[in-house]
């Protein structure tokens, strides 16, 4: 059975959440920049966000196939992996990189916070909630 309700809802929200951040770092990319240590926008560095926005995409790309499939067993196990990669970022940040780059703190809870609560919400009104009417998931 399709997937309805807050869940839908929740995963077309997240997926415009993602088409924003690619489109944010391909047009602007010195907006994202500017919150980490390193000086001037370099090619490199373009080229990197560049690399981060096309993963976005992919991000975007997997979440529409799993609006459109209809078994909830499978569509799962692609809203866990949604829900992994924003809570890995949050943790990595926290644990690691965003004092390694030189974050301001509040930049950092603000930055991994989002992470953090995208992927808190994937698992909470997604990954849990979305089950076939069977039983099966």
């Amino acid at each position: 059975m399709p997937i309805n309700g807050v869940s839908k809802v929740t995963l077309w929200v997240y997926l415009a959440f993602n088409l924003l951040i690619a489109v944010m770092l391909v047009l602007n990319p010195e907006q994202i920049d500017a919150q980490y240590r390193g000086g001037p926008m370099t090619p490199t560095r373009q080229f990197q966000w560049f690399s981060v926005a096309t993963f976005h995409l992919f991000v975007v790309a997997v979440t529409w196939i799993a609006l459109t499939m209809r078994n909830a067993v499978e569509r799962r196990k692609l809203h866990l992996v949604n829900a992994g990669f924003f809570l890995w970022d949050a943790a990595t940040q926290w644990a690691y990189w965003g004092d390694h780059v030189g974050m301001e703190t509040d930049q950092l809870h603000v930055n991994a916070g989002v992470s953090a609560m995208t992927g808190l919400l994937l698992l909470g009104l997604v990954w849990w909630r979305d089950r076939d009417p069977t039983g099966d998931s």
